[in-house]
């Protein structure tokens, strides 16, 4: 077993002091993964790029979530402070689930994706399970970082992330829950980030307030995002930047993977050749496992670990002569028990290691 534990830290306040808790706790952490994501895009922009390029590309988008969320664009602020790195460097780090939908960036074309799920009603328990693996390039598995965070203003929140981020998964006190899966569309603009709608989503105290998050207001680009509360309600979410679609699981387990379900958006979608055939033997494998009956926490863990078209499976790997920093990998594995406030999550693949369970009340 490899160590698949996750660093923890609690944090509280306004959404400054919220980032400067972070980015001073963890310091080495953002200004390692600032200079390899930055790294990591000029290695694979589609056209000549430099520092100077970069940054003025970006600046659109900081100013339409400086609209959209300046709190949250604060907490990023304070995450650069206090990790003493440049704010646009950081923001470009919070973009990461955002830059694959410039058409000039070839950094996805390896990156197999996430596989979300949900269990309304556990059986034994009827607790809501959601969940996911967190499909990205194998060199940030090294930036796994959990919030538990306390904001002045605003639900408590159980906060899955990586270093530098304001969030990538979660779920709060009001029993609410997220899960995403990137999903390429071809009509990205300056707009919400995922991490910022994931946070919004968050911020929500019922599950009205938590879908409008996904769906009001311009986004970046393509996402699925998988919202529900601890009573079973669900809703599927499937974006792109300028427009959505609403699917129900109507109390039945339910999963989503990195293609559009809803044909009206399937002409919006950008086919990658690398990840379209992961994407549907996941969704298949997917399926096939969430009929079975007597669903619950462990057997969704184990789901997590399925090699079903290994490499490319839910449990995902990447091929072994692919380079780490283009090689597709779950850097995380979780299953969030709505009801409890917990998550139960494992750092790297689930064949590898084991489950830590963390609750949202220390």
């Amino acid at each position: 077993m490899s160590d698949t534990s996750i660093p923890l830290l609690n944090v509280s306040g306004t959404p400054s002091a919220i980032g400067e808790a972070h980015g001073e706790r963890f310091r080495d952490l953002v200004q390692e993964h600032v200079a390899v994501h930055r790294d990591w895009i000029f290695e694979n922009t589609a056209v000549p790029m430099d520092a100077e390029s970069l940054d003025a590309t970006w600046q659109p988008w900081i100013e339409a979530n400086q609209q959209a969320a300046p709190e949250l664009v604060e907490e990023m602020q304070g995450i650069a402070r206090g990790a003493d790195v440049p704010f646009e460097h950081l923001f470009q780090v919070n973009s990461l689930l955002d830059v694959g939908n410039f058409r000039w960036i070839d950094c996805v074309r390896q990156l197999v994706g996430c596989t979300c799920f949900v269990v309304p009603h556990e059986a034994g328990t009827g607790q809501t399970l959601l969940g996911q693996t967190y499909d990205l390039s194998a060199f940030r598995r090294r930036f796994n970082i959990l919030l538990r965070i306390q904001p002045d203003d605003g639900p408590a929140q159980l906060v899955y992330s990586l270093a530098g981020m304001v969030g990538l998964a979660g779920l709060n006190e009001h029993g609410l829950g997220i899960n995403i899966n990137y999903l390429s569309s071809n009509d990205c603009q300056p707009g919400k980030l995922h991490a910022v709608i994931v946070r919004q989503v968050l911020a929500a105290s019922n599950l009205a307030d938590a879908v409008a998050a996904p769906t009001a207001g311009a986004r970046a680009g393509g996402s699925h995002y998988l919202v529900a509360d601890d009573a079973g309600h669900v809703v599927s979410v499937e974006t792109t930047a300028e427009a959505f679609a609403l699917l129900y699981p109507d109390g039945k387990p339910y999963g989503h993977t990195n293609h559009y379900l809803s044909e009206w958006l399937q002409p919006r979608q950008v086919i990658r050749s690398t990840a379209i055939g992961s994407s549907i033997a996941r969704y298949t494998a997917l399926r096939r496992f969430l009929q079975r009956d007597g669903l619950d926490r462990e057997s969704l863990k184990a789901m997590t670990a399925d090699h079903s078209s290994y490499p490319r499976s839910i449990c995902a790997h990447g091929g072994p002569d692919e380079p780490e920093h283009l090689r597709g990998s779950t850097i995380a594995a979780m299953v969030q028990v709505l009801g409890e406030r917990s998550m139960h999550i494992c750092g790297g693949c689930a064949c590898e290691g084991e489950y830590q369970v963390i609750a949202l009340e220390s």
